[in-house]
């Protein structure tokens, strides 16, 4: 999850980054976007917070901030945050901006300065809606109740007028769903770091190498590949037996006949494509080679039905059929990839049912790894015969097409 951190240093002046700023056509292109849907709804007025999730903030800002967003005029930005009260002065896409404290504090009181400011401007009374309030289909997917502050919103709350408050989690999840190019490119950047930092994985790990050592070249390489921050998912283990999943330093080595599941979302701009690529030390067994085979088969079956025209419902006819009969399921372990938290969540032991017949639109980007899930498996999706492979894909007239580039391979290693 997003947190209070990225692009933006500590929440004021702009960190060094590897990618410049989005340009003022995408801009204005999500602007008009966010207009539109909010015109549908009969919103005046949007308000985007800061915390403790920035992704609606970086979409609507290109920087970590509050922002009021009305259906007509100028909207307002708000930056907290250490040097926020000289981070003012550094371009941005609102020209309407201020700091929340005086001198710059790392304890920025929201929504006591939004609240004093929507009464000052007398924007109040006004149907608002609100980022964050609860989850949405296609934004804040894992947050289902939401991520906003209860004091924030209170006190926005009652500048505008309770009975005039309303969820807007729905018009960020629309808006971001569908990406503009310049966001396609960032999602390409993140791909291109996360696969150095396979690379780097390939070139490391072998029988009686440290786990923490791999993991951590491979944050090397995403550093000097230009990630903004940085991130590696990796679950060892044996094959048959359940594996814990580290986001942090791994313990242990590398033992001859370790299977690694890596997932890799390293940030680019606040953009976080993934990556996933399995890896064994020592031979794989056939087991193991035959679930992989299935896993791409389905894979490339799932890219030639992800066009406009299809619903979701029939990618995972496609890919579950790949599985055979009598062998186990074969999932469609999709979400969407973006600023995080993006849908729709596609994951195992959550009900899919509803998206089944949701159009497949042009223009999205996903994370796609599907996977057999196995019927000599203890519980349901428990890691145990993970192979799992997956690129970040866009959706296309034609069907989908991956954002990565790397050979696609169940990666063995040998001894040290």
């Amino acid at each position: 999850m997003q947190a209070m951190r990225g692009v933006q240093g500590i929440l004021g002046i702009p960190a060094p980054v590897n990618e410049p700023m989005f340009s003022l056509d995408e801009r204005d292109r999500r602007w008009a976007r966010l207009r539109a849907l909010m015109r549908e709804d009969g919103v005046e007025l949007l308000i985007v917070l800061p915390a403790w999730v920035t992704s609606d903030s970086l979409y609507i800002a290109d920087t970590v901030g509050l922002t009021i967003f009305p259906v007509d005029g100028e909207p307002i930005l708000i930056l907290g945050g250490e040097h926020s009260n000289y981070a003012v002065e550094r371009p941005h896409w609102i020209d309407d901006r201020m700091s929340a404290t005086p001198l710059g504090s790392t304890a920025p009181e929201f929504g006591l300065v939004a609240a004093e400011v929507l009464r000052r401007r007398g924007r109040v009374r006004r149907r608002t809606a609100i980022a964050g309030l609860r989850g949405d289909e296609l934004s804040s997917v894992r947050q289902p109740e939401g991520y906003a502050a209860h004091t924030t919103v209170s006190r926005i709350a009652a500048a505008v007028g309770a009975e005039h408050i309303v969820d807007g989690t729905g018009i960020l999840g629309s808006a971001r769903y569908v990406k503009g190019a310049e966001e396609i490119s960032r999602l390409a950047a993140s791909v291109r770091v996360g696969e150095a930092s396979l690379e780097a994985m390939a070139e490391t790990a072998r029988e009686g190498v440290v786990q923490a050592e791999v993991f951590g070249q491979m944050l090397l390489a995403q550093v000097r590949a230009g990630a903004d921050v940085l991130h590696i998912a990796w679950a060892p283990g044996p094959w048959g037996e359940m594996r814990h999943r580290y986001v942090t330093t791994p313990p242990g080595v590398l033992e001859r006949g370790t299977y690694v599941a890596t997932e890799l979302m390293p940030e680019i701009r606040g953009y976080q494509a993934q990556v996933a690529q399995p890896m064994v030390v020592g031979p794989p067994t056939a087991r193991a080679l035959e679930i992989f085979e299935r896993n791409a088969e389905a894979f490339d079956v799932a890219l030639e039905v992800m066009r406009p025209g299809k619903r979701w419902g029939d990618v995972f006819a496609a890919v579950e059929s790949v599985a055979g009969t009598g062998d186990g399921h074969m999932l469609t372990l999709l979400h969407g990839r973006g600023l995080g938290n993006d849908g729709p969540l596609l994951i195992p032991n959550r009900d899919t049912s509803h998206v089944a017949e949701l159009p497949i639109t042009a223009n999205t980007t996903f994370i796609l790894k599907p996977f057999l899930e196995v019927p000599e498996a203890p519980v349901p999706s428990p890691r145990t015969h993970d192979v799992t492979w997956g690129d970040t894909v866009v959706v296309t007239d034609s069907g989908a097409e991956r954002l990565g580039t790397r050979r696609r391979e169940l990666l063995v290693v040998g001894d040290a």
